[in-house]
């Protein structure tokens, strides 16, 4: 894959989740895709597989009210792509972590996306 089309296909993923639209991120992966949030240098999700991803997106989409990524800085290095993120969020829910519903979340981060088939195989999100 080039870097025109995984920077294309990555906007597609983050316009698709910033919709709330789950089937649409999901068009944008590979059926084993493998998924990981880390927080402060801890790994706090870890998904396998693109059944595991859609549960994990489905629940979370209902967590807010409102979020938004947005990229940045866009950088391509040996067949991956990396990108620097601003994230805001309104939480609808009482979260798991103890935020509270209607809390206002910023911040910024960073995700490493890498491809097989044409497709997005692996997501590295740091927070």
């Amino acid at each position: 894959m080039d870097a025109t089309r995984a920077e294309k296909l990555v906007d597609s993923y983050i316009e698709a989740y910033n919709g709330f639209d789950v089937p649409s991120m999901l068009a944008c992966l590979h059926p084993d895709v493998q998924f990981e949030h880390s927080t402060n240098g801890d790994v706090t999700v870890r998904l396998d597989g693109k059944a595991a991803f859609e549960g994990q997106a489905t629940r979370a989409a209902a967590w807010f009210t409102e979020r938004t990524q947005h990229i940045t800085a866009f950088r391509w290095q040996e067949e991956q792509a990396e990108a620097d993120i601003d994230y805001f969020a309104i939480t609808a829910t009482d979260l798991p972590n103890g935020i509270k519903a209607g809390a206002t979340l910023q911040f910024s981060g960073r995700s490493v996306f890498s491809f097989h088939d044409e497709l997005i195989a692996f997501i590295q999100d740091f927070s």
